[in-house]
């Protein structure tokens, strides 16, 4: 379990955190936001450790590490805490709010006087789920701290944003990356060097990749699916949709390196420095296929891309997807 100084970048969320807890002026609700990754659960439970702490000196804003209540914390089974879990995996229900906070929050702390609440993919809250927890956030016990965790606040409801200490994370340095993979995963440079372009800021993006032994495999993949499927016709695109479709958890990683590739085609067609090439081992493929596209075509492209991030996260049927995708990028390569 980390404390607060432990976490990797986010100086300005870490040190709001920090602040609250050597003052003691601690809000009864937080959203930390962000996309998958970045840390918010790292975040929210450094600063749960250091709420529910029995050991923590009055200023500090670190979790002793050593007490009943860090020890339960690191083997999650500390009565105080709880991290609302849900059955469906698109929807967090009114149910599930109703019996994890709003009636479980009027029980008071069994051990230290506060009650932390966790509340991962916050957005995912229907409707009727986000109005019974605002009752919650209106007029919260003294010893509760609601944290609410999302990847996009715009779906939650502009009632309950108000009401919470909003802390969005930041994409982080190139450098903070790089020296985390080189230190704390054992990541030789040559590696991480290639790993930290695809990984956008993101440190939790950067580790998944670091440790699959097929990212390589897989990013020759998608630049070889993307060169070929302008070049080939639409009868011979089965195998590749075959192979994008098999995973459903894969479609996000896919299209992010689709999208990296085509903003390298349109960096080389600007005229950019080839060094800031995503796909750098493919410069002479991706330069052959900037003389192919006009800029307007490029930007359909993307715009294409973009509408089919959209489309596979409102449950439109993959293959369709990506046969009209493959589509629209073909129908605007001139060749």
């Amino acid at each position: 379990m980390k404390n607060l100084d432990q976490i990797k970048g986010q100086q300005a969320v870490v040190r709001h955190l920090e602040n609250a807890l050597s003052d003691g002026k601690i809000s009864q609700a937080y959203l930390i936001t962000g996309e998958e990754g970045m840390g918010k659960k790292t975040i929210a439970r450094a600063f749960a450790a250091a709420l529910l702490c029995e050991d923590r000196k009055q200023g500090s804003y670190l979790s002793c590490g050593r007490c009943r209540s860090c020890h339960q914390i690191e083997t999650d089974n500390h009565p105080d805490l709880k991290v609302i879990a849900h059955e469906k995996p698109q929807i967090i229900s009114v149910d599930e709010i109703r019996s994890q906070v709003v009636s479980d929050v009027d029980i008071r702390p069994y051990q230290n006087g506060r009650k932390v609440y966790i509340i991962p993919d916050a957005q995912l809250m229907n409707e009727q789920a986000q109005n019974a927890l605002l009752k919650t956030l209106e007029e919260p016990p003294d010893y509760a701290v609601i944290i609410l965790l999302s990847t996009n606040e715009n779906m939650m409801l502009s009632t309950i944003r108000s009401r919470c200490i909003r802390l969005p994370l930041s994409p982080l340095p190139e450098e903070t990356i790089k020296e985390a993979l080189r230190t704390d995963y054992h990541i030789p440079d040559y590696r991480a060097d290639q790993i930290v372009r695809f990984a956008r800021g993101n440190l939790g993006k950067s580790v998944e990749m670091a440790q699959e032994d097929d990212f390589l495999n897989d990013l020759h993949k998608a630049g070889e699916m993307m060169s070929q499927v302008v070049r080939r016709p639409s009868y011979e695109w089965s195998e590749y949709i075959e192979l994008l479709t098999e995973d459903k958890s894969r479609y996000d990683f896919y299209l992010g390196l689709f999208i990296d590739y085509y903003r390298d085609i349109l960096l080389l067609k600007a005229g950019g420095d080839p060094r800031r090439l995503m796909f750098f081992d493919e410069e002479d493929t991706i330069r052959e296929e900037a003389g192919g596209y006009g800029f307007p075509g490029l930007l359909e492209c993307e715009q294409a891309l973009f509408l089919a991030q959209k489309r596979l996260k409102e449950n439109v049927k993959p293959e369709l997807v990506f046969f009209e995708l493959f589509q629209a990028l073909s129908d605007n390569y001139e060749r």
